[in-house]
């Protein structure tokens, strides 16, 4: 007898989530590089061919781990969005600092080296496409900050919003190489690099009632 529909699909989400479980633990500790697709299926306890049903390449497994970052990421700097601190300057480099914590402390220095390094090796290719749409939310949500700190009258009312982003981010993404590439530096060093970063941006934007303040 068929299992009913329900079940077949509850049983298929135990499966894809053991082995997202299972390759979060391996790439944490071995690294994307050195774990094996077998590996991951034995940790999971299925077969090569299951895991290969549920994810087509490691690849795309690592992309839907990224996505469970993206989400949590997405919903925090949201929420921070919305009540920005005080500060435009703590404001604009929490909000991309945030964007790190949650990368590094959900799959780790190395395994961001190498998607920091595949996604501009394979900018074409579907993992590359995904992760450039990644990075444009995060973009996103800089823009949003910026526009909330516009509207208290922190910025410039005729500043371009998304010029601005992507030059803070562009900013972000270089000192979040550096960070993921050094195994030594904490988190704390690359939010001061951003901090700076921000804080000579900010002396051109800012409006004349913030700057006397």
């Amino acid at each position: 007898m068929a299992q009913p529909t329900g079940r077949r699909e509850r049983k298929k989400e135990r499966a894809r989530q053991d082995i997202r479980a299972a390759a979060y633990e391996l790439f944490r500790k071995k690294g994307y590089d050195d774990t094996r697709m077998e590996e991951i299926a034995e940790f999971a306890d299925l077969s090569v061919g299951t895991l290969y049903n549920y994810f087509p390449s490691k690849g795309e497994l690592l992309l839907s781990l990224i996505a469970d970052s993206d989400d949590r990421y997405l919903r925090e700097g949201r929420a921070m969005v919305a009540e920005p601190p005080r500060s435009a300057e703590i404001a604009l480099a929490e909000i991309m600092v945030l964007a790190t914590e949650h990368c590094v402390r959900h799959l780790g220095k190395s395994v961001w080296r190498h998607v920091s390094a595949s996604s501009i090796a394979n900018a074409g290719s579907t993992f590359g496409l995904q992760y450039d749409t990644t990075t444009k939310k995060h973009e996103k949500l800089v823009v949003d900050m910026l526009q909330a700190l516009q509207t208290r009258g922190q910025i410039r009312q005729n500043l371009e919003l998304q010029d601005a982003a992507h030059f803070l981010f562009s900013m972000k993404s270089k000192l979040f190489i550096n960070f993921v590439s050094n195994d030594e530096m904490q988190i704390e060093q690359h939010r001061e690099e951003v901090r700076q970063g921000v804080r000579l941006f900010l002396t051109g934007i800012q409006s004349g009632n913030e700057r006397q303040n």
